[in-house]
């Protein structure tokens, strides 16, 4: 029997020109920039901006002055994800999209050209905190969407392996910028401290040029497409915050582990090994290089089985694991041996850290209605990115207390374990918004 002809011009209405493919590379290249963007910060935070930004004071000082810029993009961060994911689930995700990845370009290549402190004194610092905020406000609308993007235009039985190139952007652009800083590193000490740490920072220009090219081809998802008359006189963040404020809560709780634990890794850990182990600078850069392009290979395949045996037990499991091997890790890291600390730092990012962070696109996107997942998804991400920003900084501070540098992965596996508890009693779970037509759904999730 022939369909009725409001339900085909619905179906019409509703589908989308954009290939699940094209979606993913979509979200994928998007944050391979805004990833390499801030993770050449958090590099040249922990080598560089503390003795070209920070001067007349101590060289432990100068660090925390410069983890702490670093950790002040967070802070901005949650208020990206509102903005934003008012913009996406009120305009639509590829508007907002479009804005993030300008945004945090811009600011990038600015952060490039700017004085030093021997050059203009205070000022430089004070210049470096206003570009340091713009990248936080981009990138807390970036996450959000360009996991919805990814995920919208999956079919439902494909959500977790789609989903899982927008977080496998992310580890992308670590691999990228890890591997350009390790080679400006290569450079005598003085060009470095000059002029080279400068180069990894303009580059940015041409890889924004390249996303903004791939994203304006986008149609908008279907799932928006779907709710896109729901959306006129409202306001998204008040229905997101009123309505859904525990399902908020265990996102920001699942994803503080991760954070954590990932920036601890691959910025406090790079910092300690080449000042306190005294493992060469260049070599612990390849090391993380490395270890991260394992994510990247990693993230589909637990993203794909997601969609097989459910993302929940995934999510819960991996945060586990990441802060049982994290632990690990420190213990190889106090020993400086480099094989030893590279097989740590192998399964930390295989086993652990890629088991959520391929799964976590779905997990989140079916947790929320199509109306309110940029803004609630967004904004529970990002309070958990205040998290993760200011680990590094607490790690520094920990460092000198009385349990040493273990404090410091143990309390990482605290806070895993509190957002796999949280995984499984906070965060609900919702059936996918769209039908895609001649696929069958996959299963409900069993958790």
């Amino acid at each position: 029997m022939e369909p009725p002809i409001a339900d085909t011009r619905r179906a019409e209405s509703t589908s989308s020109r954009t290939s699940p493919r094209r979606a993913a590379l979509a979200a994928f290249l998007g944050t391979v920039i805004e990833f390499y963007d801030l993770v050449i910060y958090g590099t040249a935070a922990a080598l560089v901006f503390g003795e070209v930004f920070f001067r007349d004071v101590s060289p432990q000082v100068a660090l925390i002055m410069s983890f702490a810029t670093f950790a002040t993009g967070y802070l901005v961060r949650p208020i990206g994800g509102l903005l934003f994911g008012y913009i996406g689930d009120r305009f639509g995700r590829r508007s907002a999209l479009m804005i993030t990845i300008a945004m945090m370009g811009a600011a990038t290549v600015l952060i490039g050209v700017l004085p030093t402190y021997a050059t203009v004194g205070a000022l430089a610092p004070i210049m470096l905190l206003v570009l340091r905020l713009v990248q936080g406000l981009a990138i807390g609308g970036e996450q959000g969407g360009a996991v919805l993007i990814a995920v919208e235009h999956a079919p439902p039985n494909k959500r977790g392996f789609y989903g899982s190139f927008s977080t496998a952007g992310a580890q992308g652009g670590t691999v990228v910028a890890t591997a350009v800083f390790a080679l400006v590193t290569l450079m005598p000490e003085n060009a470095l401290m000059t002029w080279g740490w400068r180069v990894p920072f303009l580059l940015s220009a041409a890889i924004v040029i390249v996303g903004l090219i791939v994203r304006n081809g986008l149609d908008e998802t279907p799932d928006f497409k779907q709710v896109a008359d729901n959306t006129k006189n409202r306001n998204p963040v008040r229905q997101a915050l009123g309505q859904h404020p525990t399902t908020i809560l265990g996102i920001t709780l699942v994803m503080g582990g991760v954070f954590a634990c990932w920036y601890i890794l691959t910025v406090y850990s790079l910092s300690y090994a080449v000042k306190s182990v005294g493992i060469d600078r260049t070599t612990m850069l390849w090391l993380i290089t490395a270890a991260t392009l394992l994510v990247v290979l990693m993230n589909p395949v637990w993203g794909a089985l997601s969609d097989r045996i459910g993302r929940t037990k995934l999510v819960a499991g991996g945060l586990v694991i990441e802060g049982v091997l994290l632990v690990a890790y420190f213990g190889a890291l106090t020993t400086g041996n480099l094989a030893l600390i590279f097989v740590a730092m192998l399964a930390t990012t295989g086993c652990g850290h890629a088991m959520i962070n391929g799964v976590f696109p779905a997990f989140v996107t079916e947790s929320l209605p199509a109306e309110v997942r940029y803004t609630a998804g967004s904004f529970g991400i990002q309070l958990a990115g205040v998290l993760g920003g200011f680990a590094p900084l607490a790690a520094v501070a920990l460092e000198g207390s009385s349990w040493g540098v273990w404090s410091i992965p143990i309390i990482c596996l605290v806070i895993c374990v509190v957002g796999a508890i949280s995984a499984y009693t906070l965060v609900s779970r919702s059936q996918p918004t769209t039908t895609v037509p001649e696929v069958e759904p996959a299963p409900a999730p069993t958790v």
